[in-house]
């Protein structure tokens, strides 16, 4: 008789995730080494990680596509370089400190959208999202389409345009109106005009855009796994 049919329960009707549910339940609820499944369940959960990779070149991410229906137009509030102390604060890999970024803002407040580096679409005052390498340029049908780009929207607000709003303000001694706005939006988006550099520095290694954390979680996927499966059939054996 199964001494653990909650295990072999799992293991016939949730597949993967089942199994390291109960697998974790198991281990936890015996007292076993709960640092060991700590670093274990760590090792596993890959969500940001894989996101990450999906959401990269030329891809409208799953959250960013409530844009392609968004028919407000968004108006350019500062411009400016991106500065060191956002590079030391934020971590960002994919833009480094003197490139160029720009605010634009809907009417409504409902989202902010940080452009990263340089592209054609700094020279837009006002613009409408298309898709990640296409927007509407002016108040004319002018599209501008660049080669290569990303982006990462946010359903909740974020302190990046916050920050970087103050310092552009500050540097070019405009009017503090649009921070005040800017801390009222509800969503973020930063879209990355990446180029030649930016294929470039992809193509090195996905590790530097996502983050080491998340590199090393992906490279030790494959024997969590296999830790954790063999755990689990030496458990149902018993």
């Amino acid at each position: 008789m199964n001494k653990y049919p909650n295990i072999h329960k799992c293991t016939n009707t949730h597949g993967p995730i089942g199994i390291l549910v109960c697998l974790v339940n198991f281990l936890w609820m015996n007292r076993m080494d709960r640092s060991l499944v700590v670093f274990c369940l760590l090792l596993c959960l890959l969500p940001d990680c894989l996101l990450s990779t999906r959401e990269m070149e030329n891809y409208v991410p799953e959250r960013c596509r409530y844009l392609k229906a968004h028919e407000e137009v968004l108006q350019r509030k500062c411009s400016g370089h991106y500065p060191l102390v956002a590079v030391t604060k934020f971590q960002d890999t994919f833009i480094e400190a003197g490139e160029p970024f720009a605010l634009y803002m809907t009417a409504s407040l409902d989202y902010v959208l940080v452009l990263m580096k340089a592209s054609p679409l700094h020279n837009c005052q006002k613009m409408r999202f298309l898709d990640v390498t296409s927007f509407n340029c002016g108040d004319k049908n002018n599209t501008v389409i660049l080669k290569s780009a990303a982006m990462y929207c946010f359903p909740f607000h974020i302190q990046l345009p916050d920050d970087l709003m103050q310092m552009c303000l500050m540097d070019h001694d405009m009017n503090l109106d649009p921070l005040k706005e800017v801390l009222k939006t509800k969503r973020g988006v930063i879209h990355y005009a990446l180029g030649d550099n930016g294929a470039e520095r992809l193509g090195i290694g996905i590790g530097i855009g996502i983050g080491m954390g998340a590199w090393l979680r992906l490279l030790a996927l494959p024997l969590s796994i296999s830790i954790c499966m063999s755990m689990v059939m030496a458990m149902q054996r018993l």
